[in-house]
């Protein structure tokens, strides 16, 4: 009985012309409440935002004249110290292996017989550098 009665009333032109007037209504209605919450909640956060700001600048006032005593009186306690600050660094310096004439001679007439360009020849090249060091630091 229901059914024919909705059917009745939806069969009638006027009667669809107000359903979808009063659908456009709703759609607009819904669209403007989700309007205002999603207004309400990024106003909530800018006043959170400003809260925020506001402690921060209390913060920083009640810190800055802590932070400068703190300062000073960090200054005029090293300056009572009566002990260097810094650390005592040791150098170490590497062995430098000496080798005989004759040692020298053969690995000379070795390094002949490579070829051009050889990786051996530059790694000892720079081993050669190595062992400058090495004695450049032995010697301060």
């Amino acid at each position: 009985m229901i059914a024919a009665l909705f059917t009745g009333i939806a069969a009638a032109p006027w009667m669809r012309a107000a359903l979808r007037h009063g659908a456009i209504a709703l759609a607009v209605l819904l669209f403007l409440l989700a309007l205002r919450r999603s207004g309400e909640r990024a106003g909530r956060l800018a006043e959170r935002l400003e809260t925020k700001e506001e402690v921060n600048d209390v913060q920083r006032q009640m810190l800055g004249p802590r932070l400068a005593v703190l300062g000073l009186a960090t200054n005029l306690v090293t300056g009572c110290a009566t002990v260097d600050s810094e650390p005592r660094i040791v150098t170490v310096c590497p062995p430098v292996v000496e080798y005989s004439r004759e040692f020298q001679a053969r690995t000379t007439e070795e390094l002949v017989l490579l070829p051009e360009r050889s990786s051996i020849a530059e790694m000892l090249g720079d081993y050669s550098v190595m062992r400058d060091q090495a004695r450049a630091c032995k010697g301060r």
